[in-house]
C-alpha cells in the first residue's frame, strides 16, 4: 500500500498510487500538521517513514532542506546553506527532492546539488551544476527540474551550450557525460525505454526530445508551431506515444518512430487544454488535465473531449493523483475525488485542506495512508480513511 513517494510525481514520475479511499463525510482527518520556515515551491518525498522537504529561511537568505518522521511530523535532521539570490515567485528550491537506498539528493533554485544520507543528512558531495555546466545567463525562474535518476546516473539539465544536459555520478558526483543542446526549460524529465534503449524524455527552452541514457545524445527533437512556451508540464509515455502539454501549444500526442530515434509523429492535438504548469494524468485509456477554470477528460489517442467541469479551483497549479479507480485533484486549498470515468465528471468527495484559496505549487505525496500536502508555510499530514458503509 503506497510504500514510497520517492521523487517528483511519486515511483514512476506519472502521478500514480496504489490506493486511495474514498474520504468520509467529515473529509480525511489531520493527523499532523508543522510550520515552514518558507513558501517552498518543490514537491514533498517521502520513503522508509521520512518525510523531505525543500525549505527556505526565514530570512530567505538560506536553503533549509528538511527531513521529518512521517508518523509525527518530528524533525530528524535538517541541512541550512547558503543560497542567496532575487528569482521571480522567490528564491526556493522547485526540484522534489529525489530519495534511493540510503541517499537523497536536493537541487536548489539556484543550481546547487547536493547528495546526503537519507538517515541522518551527512553531506557526501555537493557540486553547482550552473557553474561548472550552465549557460551563465540571468536566472528568472531559477532550475525547476527535479533530478532524475537512471542507471545510476543522476540526469540534470543546467542549460550550457555544450552541457544542455548532464549525468553525474550518483554517488560521486563525477561528471558521465555532457550534452550540448539549448538552454533549460522548467519542467522535469521522465525515462522510457525506445527499442533497445533507455532514453531521457523532456523538455529544454524551445524543444521536445530524447535522449539516449548511455551516452547523453539526442535521439530526435521536435519544435512545436508556437514558439514561447515555458514549458513546465511533465511529458507522459504510454506505450510507444509521448503526450506532453503547454500553455501555447495546447496537448500533442507523439507516436515514436521506427526504427528507434527517428522522429515522432504527431497522431493527436488538444490545444484546449493548455495548462501553465500542471501535468495532466493518464488513467485507464484517459487523460485528465485542468487550464483555465476547467478540468478536462480526454480520450487517448484522438484527445478528443469526453467530459469537461468548471470549477475556480481548476487552473494551471492544480496536482492530480490517481489510484486507477478515483482521482484526488488538490488546487487552493481544496481536494477534490471524483472517479476514474468516461461518463462525466462523479464527485465522491470535497474538502478543505487549507483556507480557500491558498496556493499549492508544491506537489503533494501519497505515503501508506497518508497525504501529505503543503500550503503556503504549513505541511499538513492527513490520514487516508476510507468512508464507512451505511
Amino acid at each position: 500500500m503506497n510504500s514510497a513517494w520517492p521523487q517528483w510525481r511519486g515511483p514512476d514520475r506519472n502521478g500514480l498510487c496504489d490506493w486511495l479511499p474514498v474520504p468520509p463525510e467529515g473529509g480525511l482527518p489531520l493527523k499532523w500538521e508543522v510550520p515552514l520556515q518558507g513558501e517552498p515551491n518543490a514537491g514533498v518525498a517521502v520513503a522508509d517513514g521520512r518525510v523531505l522537504v525543500a525549505d527556505r529561511d526565514f530570512l530567505n537568505q538560506f536553503d533549509r532542506f528538511v527531513c521529518l518522521n512521517a508518523d509525527s511530523g518530528e524533525l530528524i535532521w535538517q541541512m541550512i546553506v547558503p543560497s542567496i539570490g532575487d528569482l521571480d515567485y522567490g528564491n526556493s528550491s522547485r526540484s522534489t527532492p529525489l530519495v534511493h537506498g540510503d541517499s537523497v539528493w536536493f537541487q536548489s533554485a539556484f543550481g546547487n546539488v547536493y547528495r546526503c544520507r537519507a538517515k541522518d543528512g551527512q553531506l557526501v558531495w555537493q557540486s553547482n551544476v550552473i557553474s561548472q555546466y550552465g549557460a551563465g545567463r540571468e536566472l528568472v525562474w531559477g532550475l525547476c527540474s527535479s533530478p532524475l535518476l537512471s542507471g545510476g546516473k543522476l540526469i540534470l539539465n543546467p542549460g550550457g551550450r555544450q552541457s544542455s544536459l548532464v549525468a553525474l555520478n550518483a554517488q560521486t558526483g563525477e561528471l558521465i557525460w555532457s550534452t550540448p543542446g539549448n538552454d533549460y526549460g522548467y519542467g522535469s524529465f521522465i525515462t522510457a525505454r525506445m527499442g533497445t534503449r533507455d532514453v531521457v524524455i523532456g523538455h529544454d527552452k524551445t524543444t521536445l526530445g530524447a535522449w539516449d541514457v548511455a551516452s547523453g545524445k539526442r535521439l530526435w527533437s521536435i519544435t512545436p508551431e508556437e514558439s514561447d512556451d515555458f514549458n513546465v508540464p511533465t511529458p507522459l509515455v504510454d506505450g510507444n506515444r509521448v503526450i506532453v502539454a503547454t500553455e501555447n501549444n495546447g496537448c500533442r500526442i507523439y507516436r515514436m518512430g521506427e526504427p528507434p530515434g527517428s522522429p515522432p509523429e504527431l497522431i493527436g492535438h488538444q490545444p484546449l487544454l493548455n495548462p501553465e504548469t500542471s501535468t495532466p494524468l493518464l488513467v485507464n485509456g484517459l487523460l485528465y488535465g485542468v487550464s483555465e477554470g476547467t478540468l478536462y477528460c480526454l480520450k487517448v489517442p484522438s484527445l478528443e473531449i469526453v467530459w469537461e467541469k468548471t470549477a475556480t479551483a481548476f487552473h494551471s497549479h492544480a496536482s492530480l493523483i490517481s489510484d486507477g479507480d478515483m482521482i484526488y485533484l488538490i488546487a487552493d486549498g481544496e481536494l477534490f475525488v471524483f472517479s476514474v470515468s468516461e461518463e462525466s465528471y462523479q464527485e465522491l468527495g470535497h474538502q478543505e485542506l487549507f483556507r480557500l484559496g491558498t496556493p499549492i505549487y508544491s506537489h503533494p505525496a501519497i505515503y501508506k495512508n497518508q497525504l501529505f500536502a503543503i500550503g503556503k508555510n504549513q505541511l499538513r499530514c492527513f490520514e487516508l480513511v476510507e468512508e464507512e458503509e451505511k
